[in-house]
């Protein structure tokens, strides 16, 4: 939000570097969101030793990943920014901005992941209550590190680890001293960790691939934008996302919840309230959906106006976002459906709905339509994406749950 009061560039360095931090994710998530689904699925059947394995497990492949992604990363440094087409005015932002924030995320993005455990033993207030927390510890601290040390984009980039590293801390004492938690931080080693790793990277498996092809595609609408309009356009671009992960941190935390008690009660042949969960996530998510994109539509430049209040850039945002954005009140349908098949034990089919929605469908529609309607069409793309892929998912998740009035 405040990096859009430094200057277009920077919050164009922003986006355009986007690619690089969701292929961290990529290798993170493998881990982590297994491990999530995991915890659940053996505590309901009553295997807490084999929980609190996988939640050490989990620990330590993550940090793993995140140093060697981090050294690859410096190493590749020039390589990498060439790849992303970043233009000289925007380099010197985008270079000083990804650093830190890979670095950095050694320390920070663990107590994410472990994050998702919280809910996973019944610690969902826990869980929102450190991010709220460290939420508006980043918020406070943005202004304070850009603007009163003179930072800039450097100092957006500090506020993020430091929040992110706040949570690393808090969580993982939270799990090795709270005595109300089911499942405890302990050092275990066993004959079991390379089966329970494999599992969790199975149940991963959608995730990464989803996080892999999110990164070339927005790595490929990035450089589309740049050649049917300009760094206005990758800025807009960004404004869009940011609003839109608000929204998503929200339905992210209704799935977590859901997939939690689907998890457990799967585990537990419980199908009745594995139906009931998925119904009330579905309904709470799509009026979500719905409240954000009637604010969109009504009012576009009053969202657009807290990121920047650079004129040009609020024109472009507030006009093209309610295209881009316009089949919002179905993808929180469709993100609750298919991130439900992965709690399940059910991958593939999480994984088909993923792909259809964050690749499969808007890099052909950009291919057909960019030359003939210019940088509108990659706007409109999105929009196409997201309305197939939700439908698709829709008659899925009513075959599903079809499926488990049959099983009780």
């Amino acid at each position: 939000m405040f990096v859009g009061k430094i200057n277009p560039d920077a919050l164009t360095a922003v986006g355009i570097t986007m690619p690089v931090q969701i292929l961290q994710m990529a290798f993170v998530l493998l881990v982590g969101i297994g491990t999530s689904s995991l915890i659940s699925i053996k505590l309901g059947e009553g295997k807490k030793e084999e929980a609190e394995h996988i939640l050490y497990m989990a620990l330590k492949y993550i940090l793993i990943f995140l140093s060697v992604f981090a050294v690859l990363f410096l190493v590749f440094l020039d390589p990498v920014m060439r790849l992303l087409a970043i233009s000289d005015s925007v380099m010197p932002y985008a270079k000083i901005y990804i650093v830190i924030i890979i670095v950095g995320s050694i320390i920070g993005i663990p107590g994410y992941c472990l994050n998702n455990s919280l809910r996973s033993i019944g610690q969902a207030k826990t869980s929102m209550k450190i991010i709220m927390i460290t939420s508006i510890l980043n918020i406070i601290l943005d202004p304070i590190l850009i603007y009163g040390f003179h930072l800039g984009i450097a100092g957006a980039a500090i506020a993020t680890v430091i929040s992110q590293t706040t949570l690393t801390v808090y969580v993982i004492w939270a799990f090795c001293k709270r005595s109300d938690f089911m499942i405890h931080l302990t050092r275990r080693i066993g004959e079991k960790e390379g089966a329970l790793l494999r599992e969790c990277m199975r149940m991963g498996l959608p995730s990464f691939y989803v996080q892999i092809l999110a990164a070339v595609v927005n790595m490929f609408i990035n450089r589309s934008l740049l050649k049917y309009g300009t760094d206005l356009d990758i800025a807009a671009v960004t404004i869009m996302s940011s609003i839109f992960s608000f929204y998503h941190m929200v339905v992210f935390g209704i799935v977590q919840g859901n997939n939690t008690i689907c998890g457990f009660n799967w585990g537990a042949k419980k199908y009745e309230r594995v139906r009931q969960s998925l119904l009330l996530a579905i309904s709470a998510a799509f009026v979500l959906s719905t409240g954000l994109f009637l604010v969109i539509e009504l009012f576009p430049g009053l969202l657009v106006g807290l990121f920047t209040s650079e004129t040009n850039l609020v024109s472009i945002t507030a006009k093209e976002m309610r295209i881009y954005l316009s089949m919002l009140p179905l993808v929180g349908v469709q993100t609750i459906s298919a991130q439900y098949f992965q709690a399940v034990g059910k991958p593939k089919r999480s994984s088909v709905l993923a792909f259809l929605r964050y690749g499969v469908i808007v890099i052909p529609a950009i291919l057909l339509l960019a030359p003939l309607q210019g940088v509108q069409a990659i706007y409109m793309s999105n929009a196409i994406s997201d309305g197939v892929a939700s439908l698709v998912t829709i008659v899925c998740i009513s075959l599903e749950l079809k499926q488990l009035k049959q099983m009780l």
